[in-house]
């Protein structure tokens, strides 16, 4: 077999009928030789390295060594990966032998009790050999019916109608049944009697345990016109396959024929074309069928006149691993009897039923197909010298492995002989070129591949571009989003400054309304006074144009660097609020001729918007001023002009009659 790999385990310490957990050492066989091996590791490690390593075999010389009873056995047969046999290379418990007379047999050296690694190592040789008994856990079913309830009875002209009414309810229940059954995810099979309003009686056999079933289903009251009975039909255990054949060394291949339905017809055969039982099976759930079979040995083909074949065949045949065949149409009744009649003949054998009938023709039909091969394969093995593992090489041939190959994997190591050499050289060339082909196909295989490769490479950077443009459509959606939301804040302020500006507008058109009543009023004759915050050279600097006189809000901070810059604009009188300026300010201003007072020593008055000292004010601070000594020319004020101009003013106050 391509790519076995078997794992032998010897139990070191411990025992699973004990307190104690058990340590075992474990050996992984594969073609190649030794994958892996441990001294000591526990029955988790085990199952973890089956997985690991893709194990197809776990062997050991007594099963009960990783398990305390059947029930136990069959919990740890459950927790084995998929496809993974536990075989017990000593045979079945019914049957077993002496390990170190299996292996001197196999021509392998004696185990030792003292050396657990050495035997686990020589239980994964024997099974890589073909040699042991596989385990077979049989799982527990529960059997539900629903028939007539017979307490509950009609009389009179109505009573067929009232026949018809419970068949009808019966098929109704039924389907309800199947339904909850399939929620459920409950495995089942499902026998019927029809009759005219529905069904007379239907029976599920489930493959679970009776209180797992009745979580889903409960059994009827008495006063309901169909009764649903639920019974245990198979408890739970483990069978060996042949294991009453306590002398056979191996277990025995079968062709068996199934022909399925309420009654099963089952027809088992050796491959020498010998009927080993046939018989009809009423009712007969998959545990029955499987145990019936496996008393005769083990079946490498199964056979049904049934297109396409009934789930329940299907799994029978997955369980055992066995060649499906399945006729590729239906046999005609006349065909099945001419088939069976010519091997009653021949054989002294008769089939009781019809179903005994179509089983037994489904099995000859699968055997005179593979009759041919099966004599050409015993010839080639009775030729290489491998007569007493003849049964174990025609399993593989029948299941479809080439005949050389088969050969090739029970061949002895020993010498044969210079004719058997040439002659295995001749089937190792056959092998070769079908090796030869398979790596063609191969090939052919792996450049689909590539080109798949490429495709989805391809698709790939489809894809990112599609993302990559997503994306980018995606921007521009968020940038148009974003740049909408910010004309939207824009329109809105503008709305809101437009409406601020329009306030404004009416506040300046009230303003100048109250300006030109002031200026329409008569002005106060004085000096101008231009208003600085500040006496700072940036404040000066930005003047634009000349003054007399100047207030500062705060002149604490005043340079005397500016005092030329503010004679030069024409600045003769500096007024200051708060603080005065600086000594060195008021030393360079008396020097260039200016003149610095607080304007808490003057009144100060206002034309409209501009301040200014009235002329009473400014004749006050003429005189106050230490440098009119010196003439008027060096103040050059006007005061005649503002004499005059004061004059004028009320003279004009006189002609309109103003006080």
């Amino acid at each position: 077999m391509a790519d076995l790999r078997v794992a032998g385990i010897d139990i070191k310490s411990g025992s699973p009928r004990s307190s104690r957990k058990p340590l075992y050492s474990i050996s992984i066989l594969g073609e190649g030789g030794v994958l892996f091996e441990a001294e000591e590791v526990t029955l988790d490690d085990v199952l973890e390295l089956l997985r690991k390593y893709d194990v197809n075999i776990l062997a050991t010389d007594n099963v009960f060594e990783i398990a305390s009873d059947s029930s136990d056995l069959r919990r740890v047969m459950e927790k084995l990966p998929p496809k993974c046999k536990l075989i017990q290379v000593t045979g079945s418990p019914n049957g077993i032998r002496p390990l170190s007379s299996v292996a001197k047999e196999a021509g392998l050296p004696s185990p030792s009790h003292s050396d657990p690694l050495g035997t686990a190592r020589i239980v994964a040789n024997l099974a890589m050999l073909g040699v042991g008994t596989e385990a077979v856990a049989m799982y527990p079913e529960t059997r539900i019916l629903v028939t007539r309830n017979r307490s509950v009875k009609q009389g009179g002209s109505g009573s067929d109608r009232w026949r018809r009414s419970i068949e009808a309810s019966i098929l109704s229940e039924a389907n309800r049944i199947a339904t909850e059954l399939d929620k459920a995810n409950l495995d089942y099979d499902l026998y019927v009697e029809r009759a005219s309003g529905g069904l007379r009686r239907a029976e599920f056999i489930v493959y679970a345990d009776p209180e797992e079933v009745r979580r889903v289903i409960k059994e009827s009251s008495e006063w309901s016109p169909f009764r649903i009975i639920l019974s245990h039909s198979w408890k739970s255990k483990v069978k060996f396959p042949g294991e009453q054949f306590s002398t056979l060394p191996k277990s025995r291949p079968l062709i068996v024929g199934i022909d399925p339905g309420m009654s099963v017809g089952l027809a088992i055969m050796d491959l020498n074309g010998e009927v080993l039982s046939l018989k009809t099976m009423r009712r007969a759930s998959r545990s029955e069928i499987i145990e019936e079979i496996l008393n005769h040995g083990y079946p490498v083909i199964i056979a049904t006149d049934v297109n396409p074949p009934p789930k329940s065949v299907v799994r029978i045949a997955n369980m055992f691993d066995s060649r499906l065949i399945v006729a590729k149409y239906d046999m005609k009744a006349e065909e099945k009897r001419k088939i069976v009649m010519e091997f009653e003949e021949k054989k002294g054998v008769r089939a009781e039923s019809s179903h005994e009938r179509d089983s037994l023709a489904a099995a000859l039909k699968a055997y005179q197909k593979a009759k041919n091969l099966i004599a050409k394969a015993r010839a080639r093995i009775e030729e290489a010298g491998l007569g007493k593992d003849a049964d174990l090489i025609l399993s593989k041939i029948l299941k479809g492995t080439p005949i050389s190959v088969a050969l090739e994997e029970f061949s002895s190591k020993e010498v044969r002989g210079e004719s058997k050499y040439f002659e295995l050289r001749k089937e190792l060339a056959r092998a070769d070129n079908y090796v030869k082909r398979l790596i063609m196909k191969i090939r052919e295989l792996r450049e689909e591949i590539e080109r798949y490769k490429e495709i989805i490479r391809r698709k790939d950077e489809e894809i990112s571009d599609l993302r990559r443009r997503i994306e980018y459509l995606e921007e521009m959606k968020n940038l148009e989003i974003e740049i909408d939301r910010r004309i939207s804040a824009r329109d809105s302020r503008i709305r809101e400054l437009e409406k601020e500006l329009e306030r404004e507008r009416w506040q300046n058109e009230l303003l100048r309304s109250q300006l030109k009543a002031i200026s329409e009023r008569s002005e106060i004759p004085g000096i101008k006074i231009k208003v600085l915050s500040s006496l700072a050279k940036e404040k000066i600097d930005s003047m634009t144009e000349s003054a007399e006189a100047i207030l500062a809000l705060d002149a604490s901070g005043a340079s005397s660097s500016v005092v030329k810059k503010l004679k030069g604009m024409g600045v003769k009188i500096i007024l200051y609020k708060g603080s005065p300026p600086p000594p060195d300010f008021m030393k360079r201003a008396s020097e260039e001729g200016i003149f610095v007072d607080s304007e808490e020593n003057y009144r100060i008055a206002w034309n409209g918007v501009t301040p200014v000292i009235p002329m009473d004010e400014a004749l006050k601070l003429l005189a106050r001023s230490e440098e009119v000594k010196e003439s008027q020319k060096r103040m050059e004020f006007d005061i005649l002009g503002l004499i005059e101009n004061y004059r004028l003013l009320l003279m004009r106050r006189d002609e309109k009659g103003e006080t």
